[in-house]
């Protein structure tokens, strides 16, 4: 039988090997048509991505400006500073580079001051990118850019980016915010307007060789980066610096455990003009942590998971808005609610008399009020001034359930007010449904629900602005890079919630509380200024019921109010908790700052007059009698010692005193000019401390919205301490302080 294979098995074999050749063509034909056409985008990308060098150009973040201009957040041009280690040892390699890598990382650790180890062990990894170090300033960026060019190291790359500062540093802060560590905004305006504060990044696509190395004019095509917007606030920085001064003297004096907070705002369009916490923080270095009792404490801790807790506890509150993230009990503030309520309803009248009993049952629970004294029967003038809780209980119950409920939420208590701001949480309180009439009595003086600070401002402002709730709001208008308006900001009112009426009458019980009890509230000689103290105890947080939050909100003018302001000071120490104490005289002292800065100027009465300083005139050189008619006219007495016709010197020659001190005028050249020793006027009612200053030939200045009241003594802020020797005639000026609060 032959071996030989036979015609039938050739064909065989032939068809085999044809089918196989078939189809390894048609896997190559399918393979070429798969890379040339169907996958021909993703190739040509990753060849692109091969042969092209992509750079980031980051946008300049928008500018934010206060209502003046100034300047109080702003992007400047900064480096990060990167090396391709790849890259790096092939440019190395190369004939024309005499350098080793020992020699390349010297030189950068010294030009960016980083340790050599870190900068070597980055040199020898194994990736393309390696971070050496961000925010490089460009003066230092531009010294590791030519010594990049000039020892041919493309390796070394300096990518342009932005860093943020903070001219003012802290001003502001907890309104302002700060940015993540990748440049996004995590708090305040930088957060909530980070998509127009931000801007669109663009890119550079530049060609390159095999080795990585930039082919210079091959290819080069860039998309520039569009800046962000800017924004122009309602806070003026004059105005914020007094809030915050305020702020910090208070908690000095005061030193509350839950901090302070303040608002100051326009009550007719809801401008904000300030809004701070304290303590606040440098935004420039927000890590720092700024509460120094918080700080030693943390300080003092070992290092582990406890202290790690603590510092991001400390940063979390200084970081904290207080104003809108924080809700309080807001006390006798909130019986400005229910009065108004009542009036607009009808359900009580401007002249009715209201008892106070000192204790008033509702139900099973006995409801005192905070005085130790009888209010006996009073208007709801007097009710208000003496902020008797008794009266505004019942004051609360002709409301009922319903009607209490229906203006709590008009207020905008149920909601939040919108402000223009991240981080507003919302109020605690009862409903309707759930509204006893022991929940309603505490609720009628501030004693059940927990608001926040905007909420509570911006409902009062309703109360006084004609009955009309606005929105607060903190940005007035967003611009582009060359100052055309992007987005204008209109006032927004929600809707009116009592007549223009009622809201006159208020206006008239508020301003009627301050010129009546001018101690414990915001009096200042010469404006009409309207106002109510609040005290509340924060019996959810502390049993023991000594826990307190003291608060003042007060408007100006009264009879057609321009400003409205709020503090709150959360659980005050050193013995003082009502908010006339630890509230009051610190919202007195930032609206004698900017009431005439707004362009509001006091009107005096006759009394009034009496009453304030006056500036004292020079008149060194002028004839004795001329000199002594001038200073009468002033309504101050003159002391002549010597013998000559002019004046040759005067004391005090210059600043303010008060009407009925005394001047001396010496008329000789070689006189001998008396002199005094300061004495201690603290605790001093304010004739006791004339009389005492009287005695050894010096002045008194009194200063402090409680200087003329009856029962008020000096404090120890003496403008001269006690011991001091100073010329006879000086003027020592003193702050009063009320003895006895008159209302909460």
């Amino acid at each position: 039988m032959s071996d030989k294979p036979t015609s039938s098995m050739k064909r065989r074999l032939n068809g085999v090997v044809a089918i196989v050749m078939i189809a390894v063509i048609a896997y190559l034909v399918f393979t070429m048509v798969r890379l040339s056409i169907i996958d021909a985008a993703k190739w040509q990308e990753l060849a692109s991505s091969q042969q092209l060098k992509s750079t980031t150009i980051t946008a300049s973040r928008g500018t934010i400006y206060d209502s003046n201009m100034q300047i109080l957040a702003q992007s400047a041009t900064v480096y990060t500073i990167a090396v391709d280690p790849v890259l790096l040892a092939r440019n190395l390699e190369e004939e024309e580079c005499e350098l080793t890598l020992s020699q390349v990382v010297t030189e950068l650790s010294q030009m960016l001051e980083m340790d050599y180890t870190a900068i070597e062990t980055k040199c020898l990894k194994d990736n393309r990118y390696q971070e050496l170090k961000k925010n490089v300033e460009k003066p230092q960026a531009d010294i590791i850019k030519q010594y990049a060019r000039d020892n041919k190291l493309s390796a070394i790359i300096a990518t342009e980016s932005s860093k943020r500062f903070y001219p003012e540093n802290s001003l502001a802060a907890s309104v302002i915010g700060h940015l993540h560590y990748d440049g996004y905004g995590i708090y305040g305006l930088e957060a909530y307007y980070d998509d127009y504060l931000s801007g669109t990044d663009g890119k550079t696509l530049i060609a390159t060789d095999n080795r990585g190395n930039e082919i210079p004019y091959d290819y080069k095509q860039s998309y520039d980066a569009q800046p962000g917007d800017s924004l122009v606030l309602n806070i003026d920085i004059t105005i914020q610096s007094a809030l915050e001064n305020a702020l910090l003297d208070c908690v000095e004096t005061h030193a509350p455990l839950g901090r302070a907070t303040g608002i100051i705002m326009n009550p007719n369009t809801g401008a904000v003009y300030a809004m701070a916490s304290t303590y606040g923080y440098d935004l420039n270095n927000p890590a720092e942590i700024t509460n120094p009792i918080t700080k030693a404490e943390i300080d003092a801790m070992p290092e582990g998971d406890d202290k790690t807790n603590a510092k991001s506890t400390a940063w979390a509150t200084q970081w904290k808005n207080k104003a809108i993230s924080e809700i309080y009990f807001p006390g006798s503030v909130f019986k400005v609610i229910t009065a108004s309520s009542a009036l607009e309803e009808q359900t009580i009248n401007i002249g009715q008399h209201f008892g106070c009993g000192m204790v008033y049952k509702v139900a099973d629970t006995d409801f005192h009020c905070w005085a130790t004294y009888d209010h006996y029967s009073q208007t709801l003038y007097d009710a208000m001034m003496n902020s008797c809780n008794p009266a505004f209980i019942r004051i609360g119950e002709t409301l009922q359930p319903a009607l209490f409920s229906k203006y709590y939420a008009a207020y905008g208590f149920t909601e939040k007010t919108g402000i223009d701001l991240p981080g507003e949480v919302s109020s605690l309180y009862v409903p309707e449904e759930r509204m006893g009439p022991v929940e309603l009595g505490s609720s009628s003086f501030g004693q059940t629900n927990k608001v926040t600070a905007i909420e509570m401002i911006t409902a009062y402002a309703a109360v006084v602005n004609g009955g009309y709730l606005v929105t607060p709001q903190v940005v007035d208008k967003i611009i582009d890079s060359n100052g055309n308006v992007v987005k204008d900001i209109e006032p927004v009112i929600k809707r009116q919630v009592i007549s223009e009426d009622t809201s006159a009458q208020m206006r008239d019980v508020l301003e009627y509380v301050v010129e009546n009890a001018k101690g414990g509230n915001s009096y200042i000689s010469g404006y009409r200024i309207g106002g109510k103290s609040g005290t509340s105890q924060k019996i959810d947080e502390d049993i023991t019921g000594h826990t307190y939050v003291g608060s003042y909100c007060a408007f100006a003018p009264a009879d057609d109010p321009q400003v409205i302001l709020l503090i709150a000071v959360d659980d005050p120490q050193n013995g003082e908790f009502y908010g006339s104490q630890v509230a009051a005289p610190y919202a007195t002292q930032v609206l004698e700052a900017i009431l005439p800065y707004l362009g509001i100027y006091p009107e005096y009465t006759e009394e009034q007059l009496e009453e304030i300083a006056v500036s004292i005139k020079n008149t060194e050189f002028a004839d004795v009698e001329d000199a002594k008619a001038t200073l009468g006219a002033l309504g101050l007495n003159v002391t002549v010692i010597g013998n000559g016709d002019s004046v040759v010197t005067q004391v005090p020659s210059s600043g303010q005193t008060k009407r009925g001190s005394t001047v001396i005028l010496y008329t000789e050249a070689n006189a001998v000019q008396e002199t005094a020793t300061v004495p201690s006027l603290a605790g001093l009612t304010l004739e006791e401390a004339e009389k005492r200053l009287a005695e050894v030939g010096l002045n008194l200045l009194p200063s402090g919205s409680a200087a003329y009241t009856d029962g008020a003594t000096a404090g120890y802020d003496q403008s001269q301490a006690a011991g001091t020797v100073v010329l006879k005639g000086s003027v020592v000026s003193v702050t009063f302080y009320p003895k006895n609060v008159s209302s909460q």
